[in-house]
């Protein structure tokens, strides 16, 4: 029986290349699972030389400011469409992985149970702060002026989710972007950038189209990781870096206080 293939999707520009290079790298070495792993790496540099050997694809992709790399998520998926994966899940490059793992966290029995209720196959990730500063909801875009928008009036209930981590089979996923691709073309047409960038549309979607929710207990990444590597949104030189994982390729590493740490041999 062939083993199901999960997709895993970075976006990994500028600065965010050597925190996408962090993710894969403790991504192979933490992965207990059974699934089929492909990496899609969207980046201004290609990852190859700087990681041990694994199922990689490189895709170049080229962004002036952090804002024009957050608004390209949904136009990278895309590019995906006809790729072998059965599924596909996408993590903000600054997401680290501390503790063995396995696809049942974003696949769990509760998730296989909702599908066969749905029929859409998508996941998505109760954002930290669903509980406190965004609940009821108060994280969604209110402006009708945007095609983000959702109504304080909404009969539905409301989960904020992170725009850091989604997914599913890659055919619903695939239909999701290419819907949150269409708004988000025609918000810029008249100037209009919503609150929380390509969160917001993400939010708004699941709004209508309920995936399964990993709730925050169960999330088993760190989220917004960035080593201490400074404001990452500006241009960072990160040469001595990239240089160092170039040639350690193969120990498993992270970044602390702007640093990169050497654990172990693999």
């Amino acid at each position: 029986m062939k083993r199901k293939e999960i997709g895993i999707v970075i976006l990994a520009t500028n600065a965010y290349f050597v925190l996408g290079l962090r993710f894969v790298r403790r991504f192979i070495h933490f992965y207990k699972g059974d699934a089929d792993i492909k990496f899609y790496f969207f980046s201004d540099k290609n990852p190859i030389d700087y990681l041990p050997n694994c199922r990689i694809e490189y895709h170049h992709s080229q962004n002036h400011s952090w804002v024009d790399g957050t608004n390209s998520k949904f136009l990278n998926i895309l590019k995906l469409e006809t790729c072998t994966s059965d599924y596909l899940f996408y993590f903000d490059a600054d997401t680290n992985i501390q503790k063995d793992f396995s696809e049942e966290w974003m696949m769990p029995e509760a998730a296989l149970d909702y599908w066969e209720k749905t029929e859409v196959e998508l996941v998505g990730g109760e954002h930290y702060s669903n509980r406190t500063t965004l609940k009821d909801g108060a994280g969604f875009d209110r402006n009708p002026k945007g095609n983000s928008y959702v109504p304080l009036n909404s009969s539905l209930p409301y989960t904020y989710h992170y725009g850091a981590f989604f997914g599913g089979r890659k055919n619903d996923l695939i239909k999701m972007m290419f819907t949150l691709r269409k708004w988000q073309i025609i918000d810029q047409k008249i100037h209009y950038e919503p609150p929380v960038n390509d969160e917001s549309y993400i939010n708004k979607y699941f709004h209508y189209n309920q995936p399964y929710t990993v709730p925050i207990e169960a999330f088993a990444f760190v989220v917004s990781d960035k080593g201490g590597l400074g404001d990452t949104r500006r241009k960072i030189n990160t040469n001595l870096i990239e240089d160092a994982i170039r040639l350690n390729r193969y120990e498993l590493w992270d970044i602390q206080n702007g640093k990169i740490i050497f654990n172990e041999k693999i």
